[in-house]
Parts: structure tokens; sequence; C-alpha cells
């Protein structure tokens, strides 16, 4: 199994120095800390940081690390990180791939937020945003929102406000309340469906019973 690379999770590369390691840390865990969000992605990305200083920080945990970074680069070959745009959309054309051959009979919901995390959850996700142009970040934002449309409406919430959040263009904002109104819709839709065709069923048998009297 290929170790997430956990000087990405802080923005840094292999040869950070421990100022640097510290410097990285304590900046997003400032932006991320769980006092100033309640949002479960937040909460998730803010984990990761601080399991990435646990490793990093801590001299012999990062010898360990390095040493099986290392092992793990001559066996799998570089692990590729998210660090622009072009990274983000082929990413998430992956995930979109694999979803577009999934059967919704067996979707795993936490796989899905697991890959959204990757993308959303991202420290430089905002920054990566800032540098795209309205194309790029039209075809990214069609991207997450695919992939969030294979998620129940209750586990779309954290997602989308980050995303409102982040994509600033008046199209995207558009793009982002029709889909989470859809979302609901379909919400609805689902918790009055058994009702209602148990309801239909209850009365084709009071008619079939009555007819046949």
């Amino acid at each position: 199994m290929v170790e997430r690379n956990w000087y990405a999770v802080l923005g840094l590369t292999s040869s950070a120095s421990n100022t640097d390691i510290k410097r990285a840390f304590r900046k997003l865990a400032h932006i991320y800390h769980p006092d100033k969000h309640n949002n479960p992605v937040y909460l998730d990305q803010y984990q990761q940081i601080q399991k990435a200083y646990d490793i990093l920080g801590n001299p012999d945990a990062k010898q360990l690390y390095d040493n099986s970074l290392q092992l793990q680069t001559q066996f799998y070959g570089t692990q590729k990180t998210i660090s622009d745009i072009h990274d983000m959309v082929t990413y998430c054309h992956k995930v979109e791939r694999e979803l577009q051959q999934a059967d919704r009979r067996f979707i795993n919901y936490d796989r899905i937020q697991w890959q959204l995390n990757q993308v959303i959850g991202l420290p430089q996700f905002p920054s990566i945003l800032e540098t795209a142009n309205e194309a790029q970040q039209q075809h990214l934002l069609n991207q997450l929102l695919y992939c969030l449309k294979w998620l129940p409406y209750s586990l779309t919430h954290a997602y989308l406000d980050i995303i409102q959040s982040t994509f600033a263009a008046a199209t995207s904002q558009d793009s982002i309340r029709q889909f989470r109104q859809n979302k609901k819709w379909e919400a609805r839709w689902n918790a009055v469906q058994l009702p209602i065709v148990a309801i239909i069923s209850l009365l084709i048998c009071y008619g079939i019973f009555y007819f046949t009297q």
C-alpha cells in the first residue's frame, strides 16, 4: 500500500527544513482548526495536518518516514500529488470514470467522500483555484458536482458549502444553487416514494378484493 505523502499535506517537499515544517503546520492549523469551523471536511483536513506534523515534526518519526518514503519511491515510483489545476482536473476525471462504471446498488459513500476530500479538503484548494481561468474553474466545478450527485443529500452539505464559498463566478454560483435545489427535491421524493408506493399497492389490493366479491 502506498503511504500518504505527508509533506504534500503541509504543502511542502521532502527537502523542507524543520522550520519550514513548523511554519506550514502553524499556518494550516490556524486556518483549519475545529474551533473555527463546524464543517466535517475541514475537520478531516485538520486531522490530516495534525498527523503530518506528528510525523514530520518528530525527528525520529521523520527519519523513519523519510526512509519509508525512499523505499516506497523505489518500488512504486514518485507518488503524484495535486499541485495545480491540471492535477485536480486529471484526478477528478479518474474519479468520474470510476463512478461511471460503478453499480449504484453498491456505491461506497465513504470512498466517494474520501476521494472528494483529496481535492476539496486540500489546504491549497482555494489558491490553486485562483490560478485557473473561468473555463477551467467551470470544468472542475462540473466534475465535482457530478461526483456529488452520487451522494445522498445529507452528505453533500459540507462539500457544497466549501464549493460555494470558493467558486466566485456568477455562473458557478448559479450552477451550485441549482444543484443544491435538485438534490433537495430528490431527497424529498425519496422520502415520500416508499409511502406512495405502499398506498397505491394497498388501493390496488382493495380494488381487487372489492371487485371480486
